[in-house]
């Protein structure tokens, strides 16, 4: 049997509308009831009995389990299984395929799924039925699936990578509901060659694409548009966050490496492409009006976040006047209890940690919630949809099996009349095994207002607008690496308003024109609390904030067209442009803290436009190879609105004030290029494919390289180049249906890559040989290279009643190069002092894998997910980034196991069960900037209406 939809139990009823690219198979999603609505509700409405295979009738009802694959094999299996009379011609059926048939039909019902989107149509005749060219209707647009790159039905979604001369990957609507997880990123589990950087703060997503992450190397689309913020982590770096509730999303395609799409400009490391759910995500087959609610509830969570200053993990001070040791075995009490400066003793703590925190909950107790609703109606010209989600969380509980900290006590010196004890914390970080971890709470809000009007002459235009609310705690990178307190601190907050409109104008009587045009805009306001704690548990806890507040905002504009055509064999020609503007800016209404960052803190002000021209063509060369070439070009322009005042001995001291200090410079940069990518696909057989793949790409500096601020600042007269990649990809596609059964599927890729990047922009500190001015503590540069190469390899195997996933990247040379100050060797696998890049390395490798069963007619699914990580690469001799203020995140090797279930009662009602992290392993998630252990076992119980 075929994979439905990431392996969702299907409904049996009979056949789905054809559907918007990425929608999955609609399913019921619900608001969050206690248990007993839950049990209710399977009581209410019982599992409905699958109907029996009649006689070969027109209005009989047949099971049918046909994969995906050739139409003209699909059609004929349909005829034979049904006893079907039709007739058709190998011209009318050549090179066309079909999504395949799952589930109970009538014969009519049937062979229209299966030719669904094939632009044929069956005609009934005296003895059977004959094939034709499907009629139009509403006004000549013809009902067919939308064609975009982002795919087609669920099955064809799924096998999109495995037909692609790139890599790639596919999360449709059913992926990111069986794995929704504790943080907004865990969706991504899994996929290989992508990694979240900083999961666990904020609820922002930060993707690590082989390597590259932040500043627009791996944009975030949603719906089309851009909102990207930079957020200030401390002395510990930067995190690049987007925002979006998981509840919202219909799908995503996820691109590897550079790509000539509109939104691809600055792509070095690749292109996660999100779409908001729509009127086919939502309504019931046949209907024209629908809601579905979704609610789940959580544990192993707080359900609500303690008061501000209490504290957290291990508070490991030393005692003492002069070394800071404590004292044991002391000759008198007097040695132990001598008063020491500033209060206290000599005497070691009997402990080093708060009872606060320990007292986890059972795993099995939901205390925290997640829910959505959401409604369309669709009318003759117009689909309109409102949804709004909420979530709510305490404070997750870290797990308790591996490397969990203690106190050692084993660093000793005897001295005449006491012994003295440095004790050391041991572990992989501060917070106990099983202890509520600060600041891990977490609030949204969403909504979503969408309308796609279907216009006359084969236009269409979706307008629509996505609000999302956070406010969320925040733990601080610098606080965690630098200092032995942790508290519960104020929370951060951010709200950001997503606004598109996408037109689109396919005639159905002319190939030449494909248009398709997007105006967007996004306002994102973020307000990030940074503090710092003093105190201890015993004495109290004393937490100082300073609220750094930024308006993001941005708007952009992009055109293109795709003409088709059969002229030497090129049938396809793409083309277009795109321009974007954004700014950034304190907020008005923040209160910003001048005592720790100056008069407005971090917060940034500038703006910066970019352009960019692409066009391609798709060639097919051969009949069994195909040609895909294109150019991009690109340009932009970018000021810094902060000044900054060179020092009296600075080159760039051009003039001076009636004090004789340098007058203020304005920063300010451009820069243009242009970039290949190419790719060359054979196709020996049908469904094996070999395929190369060159393509470059260049990100001109984002517009938090080029503005000023507390923790980095570019360097006047110090030009900042535009990073160029050069990615190489060599692959083979393997796509094969009923390999050891008539129904079964096989789905192999395997990719080797080697990817450079120069002229990588990234924080340094200033070179000895440098002119420097008086503000630049850090600098941001280019730095020579960084560069990876590996393999990737995907395997999926469905035989229907078992299906099996296992996929995996392996590096086999890391390498971030810079030839500077202080360092013995220009390249290392770890980072460079003080750099962005030190802590977006990924492993040396990480896999996964995923296998399951469906019983009971396919309604109910049950599985296992395992994920495996490599271990971070940690410096060795002659670390120069040991006395730097940023430090690489060592997390150790983990393997987590989640156990998933998912049963459809019937088609109004689905329950999902899952158990995250079963094992209770204590582990820090790959690419963490901060300490912050991730959540241990945590039970999660969904239920979904759709009505």
């Amino acid at each position: 049997m075929p994979l439905p939809s990431s392996g969702r139990p299907p409904a049996v009823p009979a056949a789905a509308p054809l559907r918007h690219p990425f929608s999955a198979r609609p399913r019921i999603l619900g608001l969050c009831p206690p248990l007993a609505l839950a049990a209710a509700l399977l009581l209410a409405y019982p599992p409905q009995p699958v109907q029996a295979q009649g006689q070969n009738s027109a209005n009989s009802v047949q099971t049918y389990h046909l994969a995906p694959g050739p139409l003209a094999e699909r059609l004929n299996q349909f005829a034979r299984q049904s006893g079907l009379n039709l007739s058709f011609t190998p011209e009318q059926v050549q090179g066309l395929s079909s999504r395949g048939l799952e589930g109970s039909y009538t014969v009519r019902a049937g062979l229209d799924q299966l030719l669904s989107g094939t632009g044929l149509a069956a005609r009934a005749g005296s003895t059977g039925y004959t094939l034709e060219a499907a009629p139009a209707s509403r006004d000549g647009i013809f009902q067919f699936n939308e064609i975009e790159v982002q795919g087609a039905a669920p099955d064809e979604d799924k096998d999109l990578p495995f037909r692609s001369a790139s890599s790639m990957k596919v999360l449709t609507r059913d992926d990111i509901e069986l794995f929704r997880g504790t943080s907004v990123g865990d969706i991504f589990q899994g996929i290989p060659g992508v990694l979240i950087g900083e999961n666990r703060n904020s609820g922002g997503l930060d993707v690590n694409i082989r390597g590259m992450q932040g500043q627009g190397r791996v944009p975030v689309l949603v719906d089309g548009a851009r909102q990207e913020t930079t957020v200030y982590r401390g002395y510990s770096g930067v995190s690049s966050r987007s925002y979006i509730d998981p509840d919202l999303i219909g799908g995503i395609l996820i691109e590897k490496g550079p790509t000539l799409s509109a939104g691809g400009e600055g792509a070095t490391g690749g292109l996660v492409s999100a779409r908001t759910i729509g009127a086919d995500d939502i309504l019931r087959d046949g209907r024209t009006f629908g809601i579905r609610v979704r609610g789940q509830m959580i544990g192993n969570n707080s359900g609500s976040a303690p008061e501000p200053g209490t504290p957290s993990g291990y508070f490991l001070r030393g005692g003492g006047v002069d070394n800071g040791a404590w004292r044991i075995n002391c000759s008198s009490p007097e040695v132990c209890n001598e008063a020491r400066p500033g209060g206290g003793s000599y005497a070691i703590p009997k402990r080093f940690a708060s009872d606060e925190g320990m007292d986890r909950p059972d795993w099995y107790k939901p205390k925290s919630w997640a829910g959505s609703i959401a409604l369309a109606q669709r009318f003759e010209a117009i689909d309109l949809v409102a949804a709004y989600a909420r979530r709510e969380q305490g404070n997750y509980y870290a797990g308790t099996h591996g490397p969990t900290p203690y106190v050692d006590f084993s660093d000793r010196r005897q001295l005449p009349f006491y012994t003295e004890v440095r004790p050391e914390l041991q572990g992989a970080t501060r917070f106990r095994g099983g202890e509520r971890i600060a600041n891990t709470n977490f609030k949204s809000e969403s909504t979503l207002v969408k309308a796609k009007l279907l216009l006359p002459a084969d236009h269409d235009l979706e307008l629509s607008w996505l609000r999302y609310d956070s406010t969320y705690g925040e733990l601080m990178p610098s606080q965690l690496l630098w200092t032995n307190d942790i508290a519960q601190t104020n929370n951060s907050h951010v709200t950001a308003n997503t606004y598109t409109s996408r037109y689109r104008w396919t005639p159905a009587d002319n190939t030449w024109f494909d248009v398709k045009a997007n105006l967007w805009h996004t306002n994102t306001k973020s307000n990030n609390d940074l503090y710092a704690v003093s105190g201890d548990f015993a004495s109290g806890i004393t937490t100082e904030s300073s609220n750094v507040t930024e308006r993001y905002k941005r708007t952009g504009f992009d055109l293109s067209n795709t003409s088709r055509f059969d002229v030497w064999g090129m049938p396809e020609w793409r083309y277009g442009f795109s321009l974007q503007r954004e700014t950034v800016g304190p907020d008005g209404s923040s209160g910003n803290g001048s005592d720790i960052f100056g008069a407005d803190g971090d917060a940034r002000a500038g703006e910066r436009r970019e352009y960019n021209l692409f066009t391609a063509i798709k060639w097919e060369v051969l009949p069994t190879l195909t040609l895909d070439a294109g150019l991009r070009y690109s340009r932009y322009k970018s000021e810094d609105h902060k000044a900054q005042t060179p020092s009296a001995n600075s080159t760039w001291c051009e003039a001076v004030d009636a004090f004789g200090k340098c007058l203020p410079v304005f920063y300010s940069s451009r820069n243009s290029g242009s970039t290949p990518l190419a790719s060359l696909t054979w196709e020996p057989a049908d469904g094996l494919q070999m395929y190369l793949r060159y393509a470059e790409a260049i990100r001109m500096p984002s517009l938090f390289e080029n503005t000023s601020g507390f923790s980095v600042a570019p360097t006047i007269g110090a030009d900042l180049k535009p990073e160029h990649a050069y990615n190489r990809e060599i692959g083979v596609n393997l796509l094969r249906d009923a390999v050891f059964t008539n129904t079964d599927k096989l789905r192999v890729k395997l990719a080797y890559f080697s990817n450079t990047t120069s002229d990588y922009l990234t924080r340094t500190v200033s070179y000895g040989w440098e002119d420097t001015d008086s503000r630049n503590v850090f600098r941001m540069r280019n730095i020579d290279k960084v560069s990876v190469r590996g393999a990737e390899l995907s395997v999926e195997y469905d035989a229907g009643v078992f299906f099996f996933e296992a996929a995996g990247t392996r590096y086999n040379h890391i390498a971030v190069c810079e030839h500077a100050s202080y360092r013995r060797y220009d390249c290392t696998d770890y980072g460079l002092a003080n750099s962005y890049v030190t802590n977006m390395i990924p492993p040396r490798w990480h896999a996964s894998s995923r296998i399951g069963t469906r019983l009971l007619d396919r309604r109910l699914m049950l599985g296992v997910r395992g994920t495996f990580m490599g271990q971070r690469n940690m410096p060795t001799a002659f670390d120069d980034t040991r006395n730097g203020f940023l430090r690489p995140v060592p997390w150790h090797s983990y393997r987590i196991f989640d156990v998933f279930a998912t049963y459809r009662v019937n088609d109004n009602i689905s329950v999902d069960f899952n158990i995250d992290n079963i094992t209770d392993r204590y582990y820090l998630d790959a690419l963490s900037l901060g300490l912050v252990p991730a959540p241990g076992r945590t039970a999660r119980l969904g239920v979904t209406l759709q009505f």
